[in-house]
Order: structure tokens, then C-alpha cells, then sequence
């Protein structure tokens, strides 16, 4: 495949110089969505719980407990509510816990991210391969965000819920910034990528255009 030098840097057309203006979105698109969603991971907040505050449970509960991305991809979450029996009669504690190691493959997502980023800055050309890779890089950061949603929301201390125990868990900042952040990024990315496709292509031809042309310039000059 042709190089960056010899397609772009000597190609005064059109097309090259778009080229160069639109290359660094594909860098910067996989970089920021990689590095941001790491940093959250490491250091925002990704899950809450709490019991709501009309139970008499709550009574020692001091708001809505944040839990790190860290947290629950190492360790687990416990949690027991006092809960009372649908005819009033007694009342029984149940215990549950929460974990989500699958967590774990989001930041290494983001690392790839990076990774694809430096090796385009490096080439300076958005290969096949590359392209490919960078797409399902995203679309790998917004399946793992999304089972991570549904699981926080709908999986998360189960036993207590089916126990009808009312307990709240859900996503909060450091889920829902890597979510924007990757759709954002996503939607740069798959703007940008298939113009730097199309004017790669049109700057190849006007590379071989040009060696045409001298080439034939040449022959006509050695001819007279």
C-alpha cells in the first residue's frame, strides 16, 4: 500500500489537502474516547443503591451509596434489608450482594482505543484494517456500557427485590459521562472515516494521474 509521503505530502490536489485536515479527528475520536473512559472508570462513580427513605430501615442510612467501577469489577457489594412479610406478621433480614467483573473489559476497551489512535498518528493512514478496528472498538465500549446499564438496573441485589424489598439501584456519573463520551466519539468517528476513505482514494488517482503525465511529458520531449 502506498505511503502517507507518497500520496499526500507531494499531492498538491483537492483532495489531499482534505485529507490532511480531516486525519486528525480520526486520531483524536479513538484517543479521547479511550483515555476518557479509563479515567472514569478509575475515578467516577459508576453505581448507587439505597433504600428509599419512607422505610423505617432506612433510618440509619445515610443517602444513596456510590460504588466504583473499581469496586465492582474486584470486590462485591453486600447489602442486607429488613423486610416485612406481605401480611404484616413478622419481619426476616435478607442479604444480597453485587459484582460485575465483565466491568473490567470497558477500560480495556478504552486501551485499545489508544492504541489504534498511535498507530494511525504513527502511519498517518486509516487502513482497512485499522478502520475496521476503530469501529468495532466502539461499538465493543457501547455493548459492554449497555449490559452494564441493564445489569445495574434490573440485576443488581435481585434477591432483595424478589423479596419485594425496596431498594434502588441504577448507573449514575461516571456511566453515564462514558456513555456520552463514546457516542459522541462514535459519531465522529464514523463521520470522518468515510470522506478520509473517499479522498484517499481520489488522491491515489491524482498521484497516478501526475506520474502519467510526466511520464508521457517525457516521452513526448525524448520523441522531439
Amino acid at each position: 500500500m502506498s505511503t502517507y509521503a507518497e500520496v499526500i505530502s507531494a499531492n498538491p490536489s483537492y483532495s489531499a489537502r482534505r485529507y490532511t485536515r480531516r486525519l486528525p479527528y480520526a486520531i483524536i475520536a479513538p484517543a479521547i474516547g479511550g483515555l476518557a473512559i479509563i479515567l472514569l472508570f478509575f475515578f467516577a462513580p459508576w453505581f448507587s443503591t439505597g433504600e428509599p427513605a419512607t422505610l423505617a430501615s432506612a433510618a440509619s442510612l445515610k443517602g444513596p451509596v456510590d460504588v466504583s467501577a473499581l469496586t465492582l469489577g474486584t470486590n462485591t457489594v453486600n447489602f442486607t434489608q429488613l423486610i416485612t412479610n406481605n401480611d404484616g406478621s413478622a419481619s426476616h433480614n435478607v442479604s444480597d450482594s453485587y459484582s460485575f467483573p465483565l466491568i473490567w473489559a470497558i477500560p480495556v476497551v478504552g486501551l485499545i482505543q489508544i492504541v489504534l489512535a498511535l498507530l494511525v498518528l504513527k502511519e498517518r493512514v486509516l487502513t482497512r484494517v485499522l478502520g475496521l478496528a476503530i469501529r468495532l472498538s466502539f461499538l465493543a465500549a457501547v455493548v459492554f456500557e449497555l449490559i452494564f446499564f441493564v445489569s445495574s438496573y434490573f440485576l443488581a441485589f435481585v434477591h432483595i427485590k424478589d423479596a419485594n424489598g425496596q431498594i434502588a439501584t441504577f448507573p449514575v456519573s461516571g456511566f453515564w459521562l462514558s456513555l456520552l463520551i463514546t457516542v459522541v466519539t462514535t459519531t465522529m468517528a464514523l463521520v470522518v472515516m468515510p470522506d478520509l476513505k473517499w479522498c484517499w482514494t481520489l488522491s491515489v488517482n491524482d498521484m497516478v494521474r501526475e506520474v502519467r503525465m510526466s511520464e508521457l511529458r517525457a516521452s513526448n520531449a525524448n520523441a522531439g
